[in-house]
């Protein structure tokens, strides 16, 4: 029972050391002293994102602490694993891009390696899964935020209403022409306002015979100057200078031509009233012309420019990314890769990954346990006294082969039935460990047979090489060089990669293939015992009666 004992302790703690309820037992230490910053009003604080984020995180036990002094302190005196701490200026290199000079942001990260070997290997994945959180979370805000002001600037109701398409070139193509064509007409309008008003100042009566004309015109030209300022402050408001030139220009041709129209009411005809605001207003209308035909030039290259991007692949991704909703183009961005795990063979614990190492390690240290308890030499007697060195070597190693079978029926049985380890094949999981238990003490015995006490040894210092040696825990390739080599030359290789097959599920022959290569350390066994053993006898007794002599240790002297 003892072998069964030291495999189950081992499996049951070794269960689920890294799931989410070990791993929150692990006190992660986290303090912020960011200041953070404010943006048009609005106030942004990376730390207390952060730390909300992790509120919400159960994988770590994360501590929250109230100054950045007690969360170092925390590290050094072993209350926590580790601590991170948020400097004050996070939140404003989180935004250094904005500025001439960028600077990363730091969270420092502090570890006590000394308190534990694995833990530090634990606190570091929370530091990654905490820098990953942080990128995302900016990523993901900058550009919900860029979304946000592109759909500010181009409104899609004002788009589809006024072009009837989703397409923000050619929207803006057509307010542009629009405005364009309006300010042609105006142009032309001021040619003959400015003609009337030269004419009217010769003689009372042309005025007046061009009176009513003259405020037609201004009527006309004041609902034209209100419907570009219109057009300016809806549609074309992503152009932004020209837009506030535009609006402020159409909006001072307005006024002046309300002025004018409020003298004409006045005036009632009367060119001596009038003629000092004609002068008047027909200097701000020369200097309104002038202000059109260089805001027509802008524009017309304004949209040679739009017609020229129509064509580049760049404007049909950007059109895209534009007409999705930003919460959504925010996460994509954010994330843009997912992983989909598809697990191959797979298993529902890390005990029932490990339950194959610590059995084949238990059955050993059961084969080491016999030998140190029974005898492995046959005594002679009257009832049987003529035997060969072969019958008495089958004789006595039956006996330890029984106790090792039973040994391994135990361990494994006990693994499936009292610790619910995951086996896809139990049969042939109990039948690999007696299997491996029979190997395993007929090598054991045949070494401590043949080679006494240093035998022994020999046996404890194989089972220390094949434990790093045995991609029982670690990957071999992760393992030295020497290790490496070693590898194929261990029993408990094949023992693992046999009971492995049974937990997780076959591949091809590998079951057979691997306990096939462990009977090959039964030939081994069986050449020590049965050819080596023979020709080293009476050496081996000299040495245990000189050995017995000196009274400190229990040799077998008797053969």
């Amino acid at each position: 029972l003892l072998p069964s004992l030291y495999a189950w302790f081992n499996i049951l703690s070794n269960w689920s050391p890294y799931g989410p309820d070990a791993t929150s037992n692990i006190k992660v230490a986290v303090a912020s002293d960011d200041k953070g910053i404010t943006i048009d009003d609005t106030e942004f604080n990376m730390g207390e994102t952060v730390i909300e984020g992790l509120e919400a995180n159960t994988t770590i036990g994360w501590v929250f602490t109230d100054t950045t002094e007690e969360a170092i302190d925390g590290v050094y005196s072993g209350d926590y694993y580790a601590a991170l701490i948020m400097p004050e200026d996070f939140t404003e290199d989180m935004v250094s891009f904005l500025a001439d000079e960028m600077e990363h942001p730091e969270i420092t990260y502090y570890t006590n390696e000394k308190k534990n070997a694995i833990a530090p290997k634990i606190t570091d994945k929370a530091k990654t899964a905490v820098q990953q959180t942080v990128n995302t979370q900016f990523i993901s805000t900058l550009i919900k935020s860029c979304m946000q002001v592109s759909d500010g600037l181009i409104d899609s109701s004002v788009l589809e209403e006024e072009t009837g398409s989703s397409n923000v070139i050619d929207m803006l193509i057509g307010k542009l022409e629009e405005a364009d064509a309006d300010l042609a007409v105006y142009e032309n309008l001021l040619d003959s306002l400015m003609s009337v008003s030269g004419n009217a100042a010769s003689t009372t009566n042309q005025f007046s015979a061009v009176y009513p004309d003259m405020k037609s015109a201004i009527t006309s030209g004041q609902s034209a100057m209100g419907n570009l300022q219109n057009v300016t402050g809806t549609g074309l408001a992503s152009l932004g200078t020209i837009s506030k030139g535009l609006s402020a220009t159409f909006g001072g041709i307005s006024n002046a031509l309300g002025s004018i129209a409020k003298a004409l009411d006045t005036s009632n005809g009367n060119l001596s009233q009038l003629s000092a605001t004609l002068a008047s207003a027909n200097i701000s209308l020369s200097g309104t012309k002038d202000a059109i035909t260089d805001m027509r030039g802008v524009i017309g290259g304004r949209l040679e420019r739009l017609n020229q991007m129509k064509g580049e692949e760049g404007y049909e991704i950007l059109s895209k990314l534009l007409a999705h909703d930003p919460e959504e183009i925010g996460s994509f961005m954010a994330s843009p890769v997912e992983i989909e795990t598809e697990a191959v063979y797979e298993v529902d614990t890390y005990g029932s990954s490990m339950a194959p190492f610590y059995t084949v390690l238990a059955l050993w240290v059961g084969g080491l346990i016999l030998v140190s308890i029974l005898k492995q030499e046959v005594d002679r007697d009257k009832e049987v006294p003529d035997f060969t060195p072969t019958s008495a070597y089958f004789g006595r190693i039956l006996l330890f082969l029984i106790i090792g079978l039973i040994q391994g029926a135990i361990v494994c049985a006990g693994d499936i039935i009292l610790l619910k380890v995951q086996c896809l094949h139990p049969v042939k999981f109990i039948l690999a460990g007696m299997l491996t238990s029979f190997v395993y003490v007929n090598l054991i015995f045949a070494l401590a047979s043949t080679f006494k006490h240093m035998g022994k040894a020999l046996a404890v210092l194989l089972v220390i090489l094949q434990i790093p040696g045995s991609s029982g825990t670690y990957p071999i390739e992760m393992m030295p060089e020497f290790f490496q080599k070693l590898h194929p030359l261990l029993p408990f290789s094949y023992s693992i990669s046999a009971m492995r097959e049974c937990i997780a599920g076959y591949y091809h022959h590998t079951y057979r293939s691997s306990l096939g290569k462990l009977l090959v350390f039964l030939l081994v066994a069986l050449f020590i015992g049965l050819v080596l053993r023979p020709l080293l006898m009476n050496l081996n007794h000299l040495f245990d009666v000189r050995l017995a002599e000196t009274d400190l240790m229990i040799c077998e002297t008797d053969s």
